[in-house]
C-alpha cells in the first residue's frame, strides 16, 4: 500500500501530534507500506521554525524509510489567533503545491485535520493520483472554534460548515477520536458506514510507570508535598485558571502544582501566579521526548483540562501517556464527555467540572489523603491504556480503515509484505 500522509507536524518536533504521527509512519513502514509524510517546516510548540529550516520553500528526505516533503510554513512567535490561521493556511496552500509536484503516487491519502482545510486540499491531491482520501479528525472544527467564540461572522460560520460537509461527503472514511465524535458527525448527515471510532494512542514501551523520587521531582524541590502535574498545551481548549486559583485556596497546605508546557495562556497565566503572590505553582516549559516519562512519573496525580467550550469538541492525547505512566488522573472535565466517560470505565481518576477552583481543591485534598486508591487509579489507568489504547492496536485499526478504503477503490494490487 502507497500511503501519503499530511499533517503540519511531524519529527524533529518532539510535542504533541508530531509523536504519534511519526510513530504510525514508522509503523505502517515496518509492515511493508510505502509511506510519504506532506508535512510542515519543523515549528511547533513556539511556532519558530527550527534552526537548520528557516527560509527554505521547500525539503525532501528520506527518514527511516518514510519519504518526508516539507513545505514552507508562515510561523512567528506570536500565539494569538489570527497568526495561527496565517499559520495553517500556508501549509494548506504549500503542502498542496509542494504535494502536487513532488508527491509520488498513492493509493491512498491520509488527511490529519488539524486546520480543516487540509481537507480540501488532501482532497485535490488524492484525486490528482486517483487515490482514496480518509480523513481523521482531532478536534470538531469549526464547532469548537465556534464555540470558543472565534468564529463569529455568520457568512464564514456557513462556509466552513459548508467545506466540512463537502470534505466528509468525499472521504472514503472519516477517522474519530470518540464515541461523542461519532454522534456529532451522524447529526451532521455523515453515514454511518464511513465514520470509524480510533483514538489517539500511547506507546506503553516508551512510557512506563517509575518511581516518583527520581531527577525531574528533584529538579522541582517538592519534596514529600503532595504534587499536581499538568504537561501540555497552554492552549485555547484548556481551563488552567481555575487550577491556578486551586493553588490559591491550598497555599498554606503541603500541595506543589507544576504546569509544564507553553501556548497562548501562558502569559495570562504566570500574570495570575504573580499577582496572587503563589509560591506553591511552578511553571516549566515543555521538557525533550525522552525525559517526558520522567516528568510525568514525578508526579502524585496529573491533570488534563478542558473547558466548557471545548469540552465536547476535543479529547486531549496527553491523557493516554498519562495512562501509560501510571498516574492517576484528575480531569477538569464536563461530566458526560469522552474523558469523563473513559476515566469513570477505567476507574483511573477523578474528575470535577470546568470553571470550579473551589471543587478541584476539594478533590486534590480528598486525593492526598487517599494514596493508596490514588496508586490504584495509577495502575488501573496503565492496565486499561494496554488494552485499549496501546500503540500496536490503534496502527492496527488504522491500516485495516486505509486497506479498505484502497480495496473499494479496484486499483493497484496493495503489498503488505515486509520492506526487505
Amino acid at each position: 500500500m502507497r500511503v501519503l500522509v499530511t499533517d503540519p507536524y511531524y519529527s524533529p518536533e518532539s510535542v504533541g501530534p508530531a509523536i504519534w504521527i511519526e510513530q504510525l509512519n514508522l509503523d505502517l513502514v515496518e509492515r511493508g507500506h510505502k509511506v510519504t509524510m506532506l508535512t510542515a517546516m519543523p515549528h511547533f510548540p513556539l511556532r519558530v521554525v527550527f534552526e537548520g529550516f528557516k527560509r527554505k520553500l521547500f525539503m525532501r528526505s528520506m527518514e527511516n524509510g518514510v519519504r518526508v516533503i516539507r513545505s514552507w510554513v508562515y510561523a512567528n512567535g506570536d500565539k494569538s489567533f489570527k497568526p495561527r490561521l496565517l499559520n495553517w493556511g500556508s501549509f494548506t496552500v504549500t503542502s498542496f503545491l509542494a504535494g502536487l509536484f513532488s508527491a509520488p503516487k498513492c493509493d491512498v491519502v491520509y488527511a490529519i485535520l488539524w486546520p480543516l482545510p487540509l481537507g480540501v486540499s488532501s482532497a485535490f491531491l488524492a484525486w490528482t493520483r486517483g487515490a482514496k482520501l480518509v480523513v481523521n479528525v482531532q478536534d470538531m472544527y469549526p464547532d469548537i472554534a465556534i464555540s470558543l467564540g472565534l468564529l463569529k461572522n455568520p457568512r464564514v460560520v456557513r462556509f466552513f460548515q459548508k467545506m466540512e460537509k463537502w470534505i466528509y461527503r468525499r472521504a472514503s472514511k472519516v477517522v474519530v477520536l470518540s464515541e461523542g465524535f461519532k454522534e456529532n458527525l451522524l447529526a451532521k448527515g455523515v453515514p454511518e458506514d464511513k465514520i470509524v471510532v480510533i483514538p489517539n494512542w500511547a506507546d506503553p514501551d516508551a512510557i512506563q510507570p517509575g518511581p516518583r523520587d527520581n531527577s525531574f521531582r528533584e529538579e522541582l524541590g517538592v519534596g514529600e508535598r503532595f504534587t499536581v502535574l499538568y504537561s501540555g498545551g497552554l492552549t485555547h481548549n484548556s481551563d488552567l485558571e481555575p487550577v491556578v486559583r486551586a493553588a490559591a485556596l491550598l497555599r498554606d497546605e503541603p500541595f506543589e502544582f507544576v504546569i509544564c508546557g507553553d501556548g497562548y495562556h501562558k502569559q495570562a497565566l504566570t500574570d495570575l501566579a504573580k499577582e496572587l503572590k503563589l509560591s506553591n505553582l511552578q511553571f516549566k516549559p515543555f521538557q525533550p521526548l525522552e525525559y517526558y516519562p520522567t516528568v510525568l512519573q514525578a508526579a502524585d496525580i496529573t491533570l488534563v483540562t478542558l473547558n466548557n467550550q471545548s469540552t465536547y469538541a476535543s479529547v486531549p492525547s496527553k491523557v493516554y501517556k498519562q495512562m501509560a505512566a501510571g498516574r492517576a488522573i484528575l480531569a477538569v472535565t464536563a461530566p458526560g464527555n469522552e474523558v469523563d466517560r473513559m476515566i469513570s470505565e477505567a476507574q483511573c481518576g477523578l474528575c470535577v467540572p470546568p470553571g470550579d477552583p473551589e471543587a478541584l481543591a476539594e478533590k486534590i485534598r480528598w486525593a492526598a489523603q487517599h494514596r493508596d486508591e490514588v496508586d490504584q487509579m495509577g495502575a488501573n489507568a496503565r492496565a486499561y491504556l494496554e488494552c485499549h489504547h496501546g500503540r500496536k492496536q490503534c496502527v492496527d485499526r488504522i491500516e485495516e480503515v486505509l486497506l479498505e478504503a484502497c480495496g473499494k477503490s479496484g486499483r493497484a494490487q496493495i503489498s503488505t509484505s515486509r520492506v526487505a
